[in-house]
């Protein structure tokens, strides 16, 4: 039986009129209690505050405020579970992905096969698309009813049809066989639970709700069509109340109301606010003023605004649809502004340094301990090891020492490998050290240490990677955790917001191994069980408190719940407003437009809405404000700019002449501290002199490695960065092999496939050897790979060995070799080119001292050279390659006498992979002669450029700047923006 109720419309004004008649809608109902639905936590924050700012009404007691819950709808759903008596408990997000894999498994096993690799991403978009579903109030019966009836007449004319009703009968399979353990879990999830309320013969825990956000298709955040049928149902509630705002209203939700809560009565609330006044910046003179502020970037963005806010300005909101990068940027913005400022928003787990560390002890076992993974774990300043004890320096120095080892070696990683090297005498030799004397020397102590210090840790990670069960698995990064730790000192600054996210992770990891303990304890892949960890911890926030007043910083579903007088909208670019909603993966909106999915045009009309009520939000004034790079790239303005011309709302534009103050600015300091700094930076020397642009002085001549040449003419500052500095280049971040050691990789295969090859006599590999070349090769080639983690190696085997829709590295690179007719005599292979060698030069020859290592160059019948470098790319351009024609040189003059002959170089190139044709011959538009000699002064040129200490900010490619590895270090400002 229906519980006899009134359900009511409240159509309000504007946000400011939303705001009151909350407040009235509680105090008409004090002798109860009542709940308020909103967005987010921040909104309930924000409106918790707007609340108590309200003054009580004549003849009401402040003493007896009315009693009401602010709650998110997951929220609600939690709150009205806990006051169930006996009432089974709520299923974790792990536990629902557990049933969900297991169901998904047994539905593939069964006669059903999924269609696609089932990746722990891709069961969570696939419970994703299950809530979805039921919240649309579909059931999995419509789903297969549905899709069916679209796809099946197509399904033998229509490849993509006939895939998408295998999909259509895998989901059904799992999603059947996941509502049956679901049921038999003894838990509950927010589809059984709603059932469940609805039978319930107990009263509602709330006898009234106020539903203060849109529907689904108005809000990303707002209730869903099983919503509003579970209130319109359930026993015991007596009242509903929702209020929407006209411009919402308009944009569709007025409809759709009325469609699920048939026969809701309408109130028409008066008392608009008056309009706020648009800020926009000063007329200069252009075609037509403009009303939002543009600045280059978010941090400058965020700076002008606290510049142009007085230091007393109160009730100062801040309003962003992503909360990044504008809270990290905060945090330094108005520390050196000395403003205070507030934070309500919360920020991703994943951004936490912990759950970064976390993430560095996954790459390390997916990748089976490859050199960069080792490399990072050990770097970390979240994980300590016994064998690397001592300051931050001298760990920093082991680490070193064995990155540069390992780098000799060409480790590339692997268990036993790894555990192999200990036991190598070769080992212990004095890692970096050579016979030049401009190369630093490591001890060979630092190495073995951090190399003892990586076996321990592989060792203390086994059972993560070998352990019967997944939740032994679990457990055993949980004990790495609390055994190699580094913990914050606790007068850290720091401190409490790293125990708060580590708090979060190790609670995530413990729920997940009790989660996979009582439904399916079966192992884990470690690959697919790092995936499920940095899938939930990408899913999560949490929310630092940051400041008890100063500006406030809200994100945009927050901001229209707070009471302020100014409202600054920053960040208007197009990927964010209006605010991107990521669409299914299953289906195309056509067909889930028969689910009750909402097509795109109501989702912007309900976005321009939401942007017009918080235009009006302030009681004072509003701007906005756009930029035009994100992280160096290029981003457009969004179309809700155009809004602001249709806002009706007043312009207060400053007056073009105060802004053009001619006196130069007063600095002024809030400390000691930053008075001496402020002196220090008024009296440095003027920008102009040389020593600013790449002026470094004289260097003494040395022995010049060809690829640190090249890396001059690439941008003389990396060079001076790496060589002369000598700072390690930041890498990035990634599992799998950098594109550096995958060419080693592919250097060593060959290097072996060339060596077997000449020992058993082949010679040239012409078509008639082909089969058998391939052979050895794809012998070589999976011995090596046999070093590689499962990822890397199934990666890598794909670029040497080729797939079905293209061919490997070698049989490319054989075609080339069997179109060339010379016989070849010898092949050197990694072949050392060490010495001094005479180059040609505009003013004469030049006599320097060279290192290098060609990858092979083939000594041909007819007296000539073939000198071959390999690419894993494309081939590189020759105004800035270097190698080839440094190499070709240094290779006639030191194989003068080889088999007793002289030897010309006939014939340069690159094998490059990434090419159309694999062989891209040096001199393709002029004679190789020339290509040599033009290859040779530019050698030359670069040389004596270093030699004369010249180290400007000069990429030969401005966007090359995007990927540097020494960005934080550079003086670009004069480069120019691309």
């Amino acid at each position: 039986m229906i519980t006899p109720r009134t359900t009511r419309l409240l159509r309000v004004a504007d946000l400011q009129a939303m705001h009151r008649t909350l407040a009235e809608c509680i105090r008409a109902h004090r002798s109860a209690p009542a709940a308020i639905i909103v967005p987010t936590a921040g909104a309930s924050e924000a409106l918790a505050r707007t609340l108590a700012m309200v003054a009580p009404q004549p003849g009401e007691s402040e003493n007896a405020p009315p009693a009401f819950d602010l709650l998110t709808r997951d929220e609600f759903y939690l709150r009205l579970h806990a006051r169930l008596r006996s009432a089974a408990p709520m299923l974790t997000a792990f536990e629902r992905e557990v049933l969900l894999t297991r169901a998904a498994s047994a539905a593939s096993d069964s006669g059903t096969p999924a269609p696609f690799r089932l990746s722990p991403g891709l069961i969570v978009e696939m419970l994703a698309f299950y809530d979805e579903l039921r919240r649309r109030d579909r059931t999995v019966a419509d789903l297969d009813r549905l899709m069916t009836d679209s796809l099946q007449p197509s399904v033998e004319i229509d490849r993509g049809a006939e895939r998408l009703f295998r999909q259509t009968q895998f989901l059904t399979a799992a999603f059947t066989r996941f509502e049956e353990l679901v049921g038999s879990s003894g838990g509950l999830d927010e589809h059984a639970l709603r059932g469940l309320l609805l039978v319930h013969d107990g009263s509602a825990s709330y006898p009234r709700v106020v539903i203060s956000v849109a529907d689904q298709p108005a809000d990303p955040r707002g209730l869903w069509t099983a919503d509003f049928d579970f209130l319109a149902r359930l026993p015991g509630l007596t009242g509903i109340d929702v209020v929407a705002t006209e411009n919402v209203l308009a944009a569709g939700f007025h409809e759709r109301v009325h469609d699920v809560l048939p026969g809701i009565e309408e109130e028409r609330r008066a008392g608009a606010g008056a309009l706020p006044v648009l800020v926009t910046p000063p007329h200069t003179g252009a075609d037509a003023p403009a009303r939002w502020f543009v600045s280059r970037d978010g941090e400058e963005e965020l700076v002008a605004l606290v510049r142009a806010t007085p230091d007393d300005a109160h009730r100062v909101a801040v309003v962003f649809q992503r909360p990044l990068p504008y809270l990290y940027l905060a945090r330094s913005v108005f520390a050196d502004a000395g403003r205070p400022y507030q934070a309500l928003d919360s920020l991703p787990l994943a951004a936490e340094p912990f759950a970064g560390a976390l993430d560095v002890v996954f790459a390390f076992v997916v990748a089976a301990a490859n050199r960069a993974s080792t490399i990072d774990l050990l770097s970390s300043p979240h994980w300590r090891f016994p064998e690397l004890e001592g300051s931050l320096v001298s760990v920093k120095a082991r680490v070193n020492a064995l990155d540069a080892r390992l780098r000799e070696l060409k480790y590339f990683g692997g268990w036993d490998r790894l555990a192999a090297l200990a036991g190598q005498a070769s080992f212990d030799t004095d890692a970096g050290a050579s016979k030049h004397p401009t190369t630093r020397r490591r001890p060979r102590a630092d190495a073995a240490a951090a190399l003892r210090a990586a076996i321990a840790a592989a060792e203390a990670l086994r059972p993560l990677r070998e352990a019967p069960t997944a939740s032994a698995q679990l457990h055993a990064l949980l004990d790495f955790v609390r055994t190699h730790e580094r913990a914050p000192a606790e007068t850290d600054v720091w401190a409490p917001r790293h125990g708060r996210a580590r708090a979060a992770v190790v609670g995530a990891l413990e729920s997940l191994a009790e989660a996979q303990a009582r439904h399916d304890d079966a192992p884990l892949a470690v690959d697919r069980l790092a995936g499920a960890v940095r899938r939930w911890i990408e899913g999560q926030t949490f929310s630092p408190r940051t400041g008890p007043h100063g500006m406030l910083l809200l994100d945009a579903p927050a901001a229209a719940y707070a009471d302020v007088d100014e409202l600054r909208l920053v960040g208007l670019v197009e990927l964010d407003w209006p605010e991107r909603v990521r669409r299914s993966i299953f289906y195309p909106a056509s067909l889930l437009s028969q689910l009750g999915w909402p097509n795109e045009t109501d989702r912007l009309a309900a976005a321009r809405a939401r942007f017009h009520d918080l235009l009006r939000l302030p009681r004072r004034r509003v701007s906005v404000s756009t930029f035009t790079l994100e992280d160096d790239a290029i981003v457009s303005g969004s179309s809700f700019l155009q809004e602001l011309e249709t806002s009706g709302l007043p312009i207060e534009r400053p007056d073009d002449q105060s802004e053009l103050d001619e006196t130069p600015p007063v600095a002024t300091a809030k400390s000691a501290e930053a008075d001496a700094w402020l002196e220090l930076r008024a009296g440095r020397s003027s920008g102009d002199r040389d020593v600013y642009h790449g002026a470094a002085g004289p260097r003494a001549a040395e022995v010049y490695a060809v690829s640190q040449v090249e890396r001059y003419l690439a941008c003389p500052f990396k060079y001076f960065a790496a060589r002369v500095l000598r700072l390690d280049e930041e890498r990035d971040d990634e599992s799998g092999l950098s594109p550096q050691e995958r060419g080693q990789l592919l250097h060593e295969v060959f290097q072996t496939f060339f060596a077997r090859w000449q020992e058993r006599g082949g010679g040239a590999i012409t078509a008639d050897s082909l089969a058998e070349a391939l052979e050895l090769y794809t012998a070589v080639a999976e011995s090596t790979l046999a070093h590689l983690g499962e990822a890397d190696r199934e990666l890598e085997r794909t670029y040497l060995l080729g797939s079905a829709v293209a061919p490997g590295l070698g049989e490319r690179a054989f075609n080339f070799e069997i179109e060339q007719d010379v016989p070849v005599l010898e092949r050197l292979l990694e072949h050392s080119l060490e010495g001094t060698f005479e180059f040609k030069s505009p003013d004469g020859p030049r006599a320097v001292s060279v290192r290098g290592k060609a990858d092979r160059i083939d000594l041909l019948a007819d007296g000539t050279l073939r000198v071959i470098d390999y690419k894993l790319g494309r081939a590189p351009k020759t105004a800035r390659a270097l190698q080839l024609p440094v190499y070709s040189v240094c290779a006639e003059q030191q194989l003068k006498g080889r088999r007793g002959r002289a030897w010309t170089v006939a014939t340069a190139g690159y094998v490059a992979f990434k090419e159309k044709n694999p062989f891209v011959p040096l001199g393709n538009s002029t004679s190789l002669p020339q290509a040599l000699d033009d290859g040779a002064a530019r050698f030359v040129a670069a040389v004596e450029g270093i030699e004369r200490g010249e180290f400007p900010v000069r990429p030969e490619e401005p966007f090359l700047c995007t990927w540097c590895g020494y960005a934080s270090v550079c003086r670009k400002d004069y480069v120019g923006d691309e």
